[in-house]
């Protein structure tokens, strides 16, 4: 049984070109609907040891600083580990995860204008802003993540 409607071709042709695009929509959709999840569980981070002493150790967690796009990193410092003023051409937010972590703003290194950040604490530095940091006690492991390109740009600092 036929229900009796007969299409011209000129139909014919809108509808598979109807049908074509909505079959280019569906692939395009279904490509864009499943991104890639990018997951790291702790017994999987990758350490490396940056320097011996006192000890310092960075991981990679997402992307990678030098090339566009986010990135985030750990680290993990033992006390006396200090990070000299510094700038970053991105903006940078951090998380202290274990220990305390101290931080300060400014182009000359003032141990009075230090910051404690125990664990749990979280800030975050503008692109450009000059910034210090060191661990005083123990072992201190934070979270750092900004959009690359980035660096460090070390500010000079006056002899002593």
């Amino acid at each position: 049984m036929t229900c009796g409607v007969q299409l011209g071709s000129q139909h014919r042709r809108r509808g598979i070109r109807l049908v074509a695009g909505l079959v280019c929509a569906a692939v395009a959709w279904s490509a864009s609907a499943d991104p890639v999840f990018h997951a790291v569980k702790p017994d999987e981070i990758a350490w490396k040891e940056i320097r011996r002493s006192p000890r310092l150790l960075r991981a990679m967690i997402h992307g990678e600083q030098e090339n566009a796009g986010p990135f985030t990193f750990r680290v993990r410092a033992a006390a006396g580990h200090r990070l000299p003023p510094h700038t970053h051409p991105d903006e940078r937010v951090i998380t202290v995860l274990e220990g305390t972590y101290w931080s300060a703003v400014g182009d000359t290194w003032d141990d009075s204008k230090l910051i404690a950040f125990p664990a749990g604490s979280f800030y975050v530095v503008p692109a450009g802003v000059p910034h210090y940091s060191a661990v005083l006690e123990g072992e201190t492991t934070f979270q750092e993540s900004g959009t690359g390109p980035s660096r460090n740009d070390m500010i000079p600092q006056p002899a002593k």
